[in-house]
């Protein structure tokens, strides 16, 4: 993972009022935290930041006037109706101290059970790990190529390496192959018909007892 620089400014004004006319020329609010340090109010240019926003980018934040820190992106507020950014979190963080951080799961490789007809279906796709910044993936490749119809793949199924410790809980289910619902019913209907004879009632139940 390599890191990027990013000056941001000094924050001076704080506050609902100075925040909306920052945004109103183009710029963010943001703040930047974490252990041993004080929060520090910063101005954020979001063009400087491109497309870099995934919470797992490293970041050198230049801020004028002080220490260089390194940090990465905590979270990004958005309005929920028009999508402008109006708020960006950043966490200091050390290259030597290990940090908890969200990795995409990508699936790769064929299903025998979908070319058998199964459907497959993917319940997990992302995992939490633990590593060192510069440590971690972009992704974590999960491979489908043994799934049959009826079987799945859990977070104990995959390889992470040495460098990560999976935080997510072994059991959880990343992928399955399932039988496609229109086949389910029609099995389930044609157990319905062969259960559908009438019962024999009343004095034909007697005959038939006597028969």
């Amino acid at each position: 993972m390599e890191k990027y620089h990013l000056k941001v400014e000094k924050r001076e004004a704080t506050g609902k009022g100075a925040a909306r006319k920052l945004r109103a020329s183009g710029l963010v609010p943001g703040v930047v935290y974490g252990k041993n340090i004080e929060a520090k109010p910063v101005i954020v240019n979001p063009q400087d930041l491109a497309n870099k926003f995934s919470s797992n980018i490293i970041f050198d934040l230049e801020i004028a006037g002080e220490d260089k820190l390194t940090a990465m992106i905590k979270e990004v507020k958005k309005d929920p109706i028009t999508g402008v950014i109006e708020h960006i979190d950043f966490l200091h963080i050390t290259m030597d101290e290990k940090i908890v951080v969200t990795v995409p799961l990508v699936l790769v490789g064929d299903a025998p059970g979908v070319k058998a007809g199964g459907v497959l279906q993917q319940l997990l796709r992302e995992i939490e790990v633990q590593c060192l910044p510069l440590d971690i993936p972009e992704n974590i490749e999960v491979d489908i190529s043994g799934l049959e119809i009826g079987s799945s793949i859990s977070v104990s199924d995959i390889e992470t390496g040495d460098k990560l410790e999976v935080v997510t809980a072994p059991e959880e289910v990343i992928a399955t192959v399932t039988v496609p619902a229109d086949i389910t019913e029609e099995e389930t209907g044609e157990g319905e018909e062969e259960s559908a004879e009438p019962e024999v009632i009343g004095e034909e139940a007697e005959e038939a007892a006597e028969e």
